[in-house]
């Protein structure tokens, strides 16, 4: 069984992840996680396994975007996990785009995030403005 993890501790880590993404911080972003950490986004795709992996996701994802905006419509936490329901604007070649998600973490006692699995379909982009 796991160890249990306090519903502050996954909230915190939560709160970092989308802080991290909105002021593009690599850096930050990549603290966030767990050594053996897994991000698998989208879902379906090849899972970012490791910090040196999870960077490179960082670099490809804010290579094809001039501008990535992350907001939580609602988080639920249970356990040391959290399902986060967003919306992400993305900005590229000056066309804005929106597109509805569900991300889910899972996190340690030390606040370090263990795997990240993001629901979304490029297919329902919607066009802003």
């Amino acid at each position: 069984m796991s160890e249990s993890v306090a519903a502050e501790v996954v909230h915190r880590a939560v709160e970092r992840y989308l802080d991290a993404y909105n002021r593009d911080d690599r850096d930050a972003f990549c603290a966030l996680f767990a050594d053996d950490a897994v991000v698998e986004d989208p879902v379906g795709t090849p899972p970012h396994a490791g910090r040196t992996a999870i960077a490179g996701f960082w670099d490809t994802v804010h290579g094809l975007a001039d501008g990535l905006r992350l907001t939580a419509d609602r988080r639920i936490v249970c356990g040391g996990e959290a399902a986060m329901v967003l919306t992400i604007e993305a900005t590229m070649g000056g066309r804005r785009t929106r597109i509805h998600a569900v991300d889910t973490f899972r996190v340690r006692p030390d606040g370090l995030i263990t795997e990240v699995r993001a629901y979304w379909d490029l297919a329902a982009a919607e066009p802003v403005g």
